[in-house]
């Protein structure tokens, strides 16, 4: 504030700051996990930055060890200058950063920031995330090094891209500083929701947990919701009923149950009765234009039904339509789901009364559905170091608390 002697005219903007006990980022981030109600893993993750940021501070920067713990354009001088005063670098959503990616990322900042150190320098990088989440797309896990992943899916991955694969899984390996996060903070109101989620992390799932998915199973709900759709709106609802000939032989009985069944099932492409009301939701579940994102997941309203009389007419027997490289390719059963898919489908609810299921899961999908033996052993190397980052955390933060307690 200006002093009340001057005039308006010399009292320019200004701020004032006032500093209170804590004497560095250290002790204010002790408030601050107090004060956020952090619990203990994450409260040591966020105090291991604070701690590393005081370091930085003791030395000037420079002599302050890299913290490593767990985006093509032209390089101009502004750019430069930009990255020249960043200390801290935050990457989210591990799981999808592709090896050949983090490679193009080092070298980036090696040469934005003008030093051959990991990342040019910048005294502390984060990596977030949950390597039970989505993968990358097109590209293969930092977790994992080259010889361990199969480069035979397709030409595009040379030799020179495995060679920037290995030097980004090289510098993947040399981050040390990893907290664990093993609370499952979504589902925290729901102990038996969390159970199933820690159980299909570890892979061993059963039957009883397959058992528990499917008395979820609401097989009506589409029908149920149309009909509700319909009285909110006060609008006009269309009922169609499926229209099924056989030209050369008798349907079995299987086969006309299944094709008179009312409800959703995912292994008959047309169902028996289709409900439409103008303007209710729906969800896309195949890719069909990716350029426009109609894609699995999408959500629209639906605006009219055109039947495409020029269609192509498939044989009434059971059959569903895959997501393949071939775009016309039709299979006579559903693949194995993606256990990443699994595990992040589930692990979106909160309660496991909000778990609504159309169609029962089957028991490929669930029961032993786990992921590969090469990423359960690089998670439980993150594991091992996670208790010896926390151990030695605990250390220097009793250590602080018994100094703090000496007499001045």
């Amino acid at each position: 504030m200006a002093d009340s002697d001057e005039t308006a005219i010399d009292a320019g903007a200004g701020m004032d700051v006032q500093f209170g006990p804590s004497t560095s980022f250290l002790a204010a981030g002790k408030v601050l996990a107090t004060r956020l109600t952090l619990n203990k893993r994450q409260s040591i993750a966020f105090l291991i930055i604070c701690r590393q940021l005081d370091l930085m501070q003791q030395t000037d920067g420079g002599d302050a060890c890299q913290l490593r713990q767990f985006a093509e354009r032209f390089i101009h001088g502004q750019s430069r200058m930009d990255w020249q005063e960043k200390d801290v670098l935050v990457i989210d959503e591990v799981s999808m950063l592709g090896a050949r990616t983090l490679h193009a990322v080092n070298e980036r900042l090696r040469r934005l920031r003008g030093s051959r150190q990991d990342f040019g320098g910048i005294p502390i990088v984060l990596f977030c995330g949950d390597f039970q989440q989505f993968r990358p797309v097109q590209e293969r896990s930092i977790v994992l090094p080259s010889a361990a992943i199969s480069w035979d899916v397709d030409n595009s991955f040379k030799a020179e891209q495995r060679h920037q694969h290995d030097k980004a899984h090289a510098l993947w390996k040399r981050f040390t500083t990893v907290v664990m996060l093993d609370e499952q903070m979504r589902a925290a109101g729901d102990p038996e929701l969390q159970r199933l989620l820690k159980r299909i992390r570890l892979g061993v799932q059963d039957r009883t947990d397959l058992n528990l998915l499917n008395s979820r199973n609401r097989w009506n709900l589409n029908m149920e919701a149309s009909l509700a759709f319909r009285v909110q709106q006060r609008s006009t609802m269309r009922i169609f009923i499926s229209e099924h000939k056989w030209k050369e032989e008798l349907p079995t009985e299987e086969e006309a149950i299944m094709i008179l069944n009312q409800g959703d099932d995912s292994a008959i492409p047309v169902p028996a009765v289709f409900m439409f009301v103008a303007g209710m939701p729906i969800v896309v579940n195949h890719n069909t234009h990716q350029g426009l994102k109609l894609v699995n997941g999408a959500s629209y309203s639906a605006v009219e039904v055109i039947v495409d009389k020029a269609a192509k007419r498939w044989s009434a027997w059971p059959s569903s339509c895959e997501d393949t490289d071939d775009e016309d390719g039709w299979n006579g059963g559903a693949s194995q789901c993606d256990p990443y898919g699994l595990y992040v489908q589930l692990s979106r609810c909160r309660t496991l009364d909000g778990i609504m299921l159309v169609s029962k899961v089957r028991d490929r999908d669930l029961v032993g559905n786990r992921v590969p033996e090469e990423m359960t052993a690089a998670q439980a190397r993150l594991e091992v170091l996670s208790e010896r980052t926390v151990e030695e955390a605990l250390r220097w933060l009793d250590g602080d608390a018994e100094e703090s307690r000496r007499p001045g």
